[in-house]
Parts: structure tokens; sequence; C-alpha cells
């Protein structure tokens, strides 16, 4: 065996790791894409879930300072990161031109 048929074997193998090796890239991302979006839905209906119930205590009066604070780090991160634009939005603007949320 030469030189040159030593160099297209191990160019051959290389190529053949290198193909191997993204498609196993292709289906682990396939599978994180899902893992992500699923995790994605659940820490958004959390969010939704506890606004939910922080806007109903808060028309009854029963927020203390420390539950307001905690719902305003939500909301941030309900609108800003998880893309949260629903009833809960138009909810926590009425109640935040009203003055009930601190």
């Amino acid at each position: 065996m030469d030189i040159i048929d030593l160099t297209i074997k191990i160019s051959s193998l290389l190529t053949a790791i290198g193909i191997i090796i993204t498609t196993i890239n292709k289906i682990i991302t396939k599978l994180f894409k899902k893992i992500n979006n699923k995790i994605y839905q659940l820490e958004k209906n959390q969010c939704e879930n506890f606004l939910v119930n922080f806007l109903a205590e808060l028309e009854k009066g029963k927020v203390s300072d420390c539950q307001s604070k905690r719902a305003h780090e939500i909301y941030d991160h309900y609108i800003n990161d998880l893309n949260g634009n629903s009833f809960i939005k138009e909810r926590w603007e009425e109640l935040n031109e009203l003055k009930h949320i601190n």
C-alpha cells in the first residue's frame, strides 16, 4: 500500500465520520427542539396560571407587597421572554391604570 492509497482511505474514513456526526447532530437537535417547545409551553402556562390567580387576589384586595413584587417579575418574564400577549396583559394594564398594581 502506498501513500496515495493510505491518504484516500483516511480521507474516506474522515468523510464517513463527518457524515455520521452531522446525522447524529440533526437527530439530537430535532429531539431537543421538541423538548424545548414543551418546556416553553409549560413555563408559559405556569406564568399564566400564577398571573390569573394574582389578578383575582388583587381584585379582592388580598395581595402583599412581596406577592406584588413577584408578580411584576413573572409578568415581565411572561411579556418579554415568553411573548405573552393575552387577556392577562389587558387586565394587568387595566388594573395598573387604576393604580391597583404597585
